[in-house]
């Protein structure tokens, strides 16, 4: 199971402080606790120092609370992703402790470390016997690049021709120790109505040199996914919780959860399951939301070549 970003933070936080860990993913737990595996975009820092000058210039900065990883746990999250333009803002020694957090609780993470080498590296799990790795990649937010010796994301330069050639290596290579390779990719600016040719490009290269999932998100907002041969790309998974404004035409208080079937040879069937978020809440969507979802969703993936059914309070996308 695939979700977008979730964001522990600022009123996020002070909800969690009001009604407790389980209270954000109360509703649909239900849901998240049946997956064999969950992964989730984690954009904040876990930590109790204060925000600090770190990236003081930023208009955004997440830090939550480091009992906030409670709501993860709740929710039966097993993996997140670091490698996002949130993972630094409260500095270096908060990423570490970000990190310490997440092991302590049992929650694999990959995008982000001591160095470049680190935040490069892959996590492999196994998922109901099924060998599954990810790596995780960020196309914005240079300043917060790990570097030789310095902690931070693992950044990609996609305007950099050498850097490009480096990250299908690393896919090609990576691909070939497990059974499925997901590549998770912050990318994108927020707010788009229609997905960057580039992005397809980078998206149909990733594919061919071995991912079998790309799981985009940065947008705040549900895109289409394309189907290419056997390889799904979620161009962006969204927002899964937060407390942000709310965009009238976007409509990011509507969002979706994937769930992905697979075993150790092929993709079977991919589902999303309509949600609404409130303010540090995440709920099934209602019937409203449902079907704006569904419009919205039909569009977006008509424009990449996939079709939307819909079956029992949620959605299968299909090729063609």
């Amino acid at each position: 199971m695939l979700g977008g970003d979730v964001m522990l933070a600022r009123g996020v936080g002070r909800v969690i402080n009001e009604n407790g860990v389980d209270y954000p993913f109360e509703e649909i737990r239900r849901l998240t606790k049946q997956a064999d595996c969950f992964f989730v975009n984690l954009e904040c820092a876990l930590s109790s120092r204060p925000l600090g000058e770190f990236a003081a210039q930023k208009k955004f900065r997440f830090k939550a609370d480091p009992e906030a990883v409670g709501v993860l746990t709740d929710a039966g999250v097993d993996l997140v992703t670091l490698a996002n333009n949130h993972a630094l803002d409260a500095g270096p020694d908060s990423l570490f402790d970000t990190l310490q957090t997440l092991h302590y609780n049992n929650i694999r993470f990959t995008g982000a470390g001591g160095n470049r080498q680190e935040a490069s590296k892959l996590c492999r799990m196994e998922c109901n016997g099924v060998e599954l790795g990810v790596l995780s990649y960020c196309d914005h937010e240079e300043a917060f690049a790990a570097g030789t010796d310095s902690p931070g994301i693992r950044f990609a330069d996609l305007s950099d021709a050498r850097e490009y050639s480096n990250i299908l290596e690393e896919v090609r290579q990576a691909s070939s120790l497990v059974d499925h390779l997901i590549v998770s990719f912050h990318w994108m600016p927020n707010w788009v109505r229609r997905i960057p040719g580039a992005y397809r490009r980078l998206a149909k290269d990733l594919a061919e040199a071995g991912a079998r999932i790309v799981w985009g998100h940065s947008p705040h907002h549900i895109l289409g996914t394309e189907w290419i041969d056997e390889s799904i790309i979620l161009y962006s998974t969204g927002d899964l919780l937060d407390d942000y404004a709310l965009d009238s035409h976007f409509r990011n208080d509507r969002q979706l959860l994937y769930t992905v079937t697979l075993d150790k040879n092929r993709i079977y069937e991919l589902h999303a399951h309509p949600l609404e978020l409130k303010f540090g809440r995440t709920l099934f969507a209602g019937p409203e939301a449902r079907k704006w979802i569904r419009q919205w969703l039909e569009k977006t993936c008509k424009e990449v070549g996939s079709s939307v059914v819909h079956k029992d309070q949620q959605f299968e996308i299909i090729p063609g």
